[in-house]
């Protein structure tokens, strides 16, 4: 272990870095999370102002269209002003929104509460990612980035039995509370221990990043592997959007049950990045993920086609998708970083920002044909996991 003296005692320098590791895994999850403890509380949300089920996963819907755009905006941000501001900025609009739903009395205040802590929660998101890569330096950052991302996914596979419980005790407001308590212990973190990173700024930014985009457009690797993250992602958001409605409605749990329920599903993505690694070695872990996922939503609808209903009918095949979520994604995000030679944190954020608004709007679309059952929700579940094990497959010609 790496150590430096200082006034008589022995400093850890890796103890520092441990300390920045989970400070940007904090600032990063506050964006998922606050879509996990939320969703078992949508049908509350649903009772709470008269409204159906499509209206209600706005609430989820609206959050993930403003993650993926708000992280185009932040991209250039961070290299005009520098890491550090739109890190804090982007925390303080976070607390502020959940603050504001905390306050929402109408449908139309909460949905703007929800994107302008959408906004926030993406640039928590796309400055984790690139203060890694300054802080660690490229040999070390991929090793750091799966760390990262086990932490980040262990705090929104909590968030639902959390959510939920706190829904069922004190009301779904209390979630927004909650979250703004949150932001506020990560805003304090981030500022005591993340200092500006940045080298140098860009210079002409604008036209750089259009010439860029541009570039990424053209490459057939990129558009393939965004479209097979996108198309996994809305599958498995999808299925959270609806889960609970049918869960609640349906199959009569409460909603601390149902965010148990909807626990496995997270438990088996976190599985699945844990298995990056070993399937690499033997064979493509973007196309066993997105074949796992489809997998999953085939058996699903077969269950539902042939009356099998219930719970366990509804989340055992699920699993498969988590799991075969928690494998393409991590792989799917590597290989767009390496698409197109010196753009690797402007395709990272490009295919981040299209992932988000791919699956806010696959919601949307799903919503329209409230209430569901599970051969509609299973349907939807085959176009997106189909396509996106197409998609890999197309990625690896």
């Amino acid at each position: 272990m790496n150590q430096r003296t200082r006034g008589g005692e022995v400093v850890s320098v890796e103890s520092g870095y441990r300390a920045k590791i989970v400070t940007l895994a904090a600032i990063a999850a506050t964006g998922s999370v606050a879509i996990h403890m939320l969703v078992p509380a949508l049908p509350l949300i649903a009772a709470d102002f008269a409204i159906g089920e499509a209206k209600a996963q706005q609430v989820v819907s609206v959050y993930l269209a403003g993650l993926g755009s708000g992280q185009l905006v932040a991209g250039p941000l961070i290299d005009r002003v520098g890491r550090r501001p739109v890190m804090l900025a982007g925390l303080l609009l976070f607390i502020l929104g959940a603050i504001a739903g905390t306050l929402a009395t109408t449908t139309g205040l909460l949905l703007a509460a929800r994107a302008i802590q959408a906004v926030g929660g993406a640039c928590g998101v796309v400055t984790a990612r690139v203060m890694v890569g300054d802080l660690f330096g490229k040999e070390r950052a991929a090793g750091v980035q799966a760390t990262l991302m086990t932490i980040v996914l262990i705090s929104p596979a909590i968030a639902p039995v959390i959510g939920g419980t706190v829904a069922d005790l004190a009301g779904w407001r209390t979630i927004f509370a909650l979250l703004a308590l949150a932001g506020v212990a990560t805003l304090i973190a981030a500022w005591r221990r993340l200092p500006e990173t940045a080298a140098a700024r860009t210079a002409n930014q604008r036209t750089g990043l259009i010439v860029s985009y541009a570039k990424l457009g053209r490459n057939r690797q990129f558009l393939l592997t965004a479209a097979t993250l996108g198309a996994a992602s809305s599958g498995l958001y999808m299925f959270l959007g609806a889960a609970p409605f049918l869960l609640i409605h349906r199959f009569g749990l409460s909603s601390g049950e149902a965010g148990v329920a909807l626990l496995w599903v997270a438990a088996t993505s976190i599985a699945g990045t844990r298995l990056v690694v070993p399937i690499e070695r033997h064979f493509s872990a973007l196309i066993a993920g997105t074949a796992s996922s489809a997998l999953g939503a085939t058996t699903a609808l077969v269950l539902a086609v042939a009356g099998v209903e219930g719970v366990v009918p509804l989340i055992g095949p699920i699993m498969l998708l988590g799991l075969g979520t928690g494998l393409a994604g991590p792989v799917a995000f590597n290989a767009v970083g390496f698409a197109e030679p010196g753009l690797a944190a402007t395709a990272t954020s490009l295919a981040g920002a299209l992932q988000m608004l791919a699956s806010g709007t696959a919601m949307s679309v799903l919503g329209l044909f409230a209430p569901l059952d599970p051969i509609r929700l299973t349907l939807a579940l085959i176009c997106t996991t189909w396509t996106a094990l197409i998609c890999a497959i197309a990625s690896r010609g």
